[in-house]
């Protein structure tokens, strides 16, 4: 089964990738140098945002996963409190979360394999504790934590995987109403970066005569360096500003 802890990029993503890694160094090229040569720093420029890229769409996924197995925990309370056995109840909830999100679904996916694999009497409890393995999301690894401590020890089984259940949705919640507050700043991040790029085009296109002195020489080239070396640092640090674990 799939490692969810790594992101792979598929072809669509890298070119994706590939085709903002040559718009920027053609931004780069043409209003930071005015020559075709800046295009070399595509090479160098493709591997952080190849970075960011996977990066972002890492946490975008788990949060996804983390929204999906909520989703199943729900349903397999209702499965349980209507008087099915755990086993079964996981097999009602999938059939449930099919309906709702379809088979493509990666806990369609994956709780089919764990349905299968508890038919061939392999421990429910050591399925979730793999599940959250291969995520590495904390509310899954908690959760399977719980769920096996609590099959074990006995006790009122349904009141545990009840509160359990509860806990995780009301935490997904939060992330997801945190993720929609980041994503608005991520857009304002996003626009505040290109406003150098519009400024510099802006001039260079009415009034090219206030940078002709910057262009052509190297004191020139110099100069253009530092700003884009700073402007550089200064994306680096916003993204790192936005980019909160929750």
């Amino acid at each position: 089964m799939r490692n969810y802890k790594v992101y792979e990029l598929d072809w669509k993503e890298r070119f994706l990738c590939l085709g903002i890694t040559i718009g920027l160094a053609g931004a780069i090229s043409w209003l930071f140098y005015h020559n075709s040569a800046g295009m070399a720093v595509s090479v160098v420029l493709y591997f952080p945002v190849r970075k960011t890229l996977k990066r972002r769409l890492l946490q975008k996924r788990k949060g996804e996963i983390l929204f999906q197995f909520k989703e199943i925990l729900q349903m397999a309370v209702t499965a349980l409190k209507a008087g099915y056995a755990m086993e079964n109840a996981f097999v009602h909830a999938r059939e449930e979360f099919v309906r709702l999100y379809g088979e493509k679904g990666i806990m369609a996916q994956e709780f089919a394999h764990i349905n299968y694999q508890v038919k061939l009497n392999v421990p429910l409890e050591a399925l979730l504790e793999d599940l959250a393995t291969r995520c590495g999301i904390e509310e899954i690894s908690s959760f399977s934590q719980v769920f096996g401590f609590a099959k074990r020890s006995g006790g009122d089984f349904l009141k545990i995987f009840q509160n359990s259940a509860d806990k995780i949705r009301q935490k997904a919640e939060i992330k997801r109403e945190i993720g929609v507050v980041i994503a608005a700043k991520r857009m304002e991040m996003n626009i505040m970066n290109l406003v150098p790029f519009g400024i510099l085009a802006y001039v260079g296109i009415t009034s090219p005569e206030f940078l002709e002195p910057l262009y052509g020489n190297w004191l020139g080239i110099g100069i253009m360096t530092a700003a884009l070396l700073i402007y550089g640092c200064a994306c680096m640090l916003a993204e790192k500003i936005v980019n909160i674990q929750v």
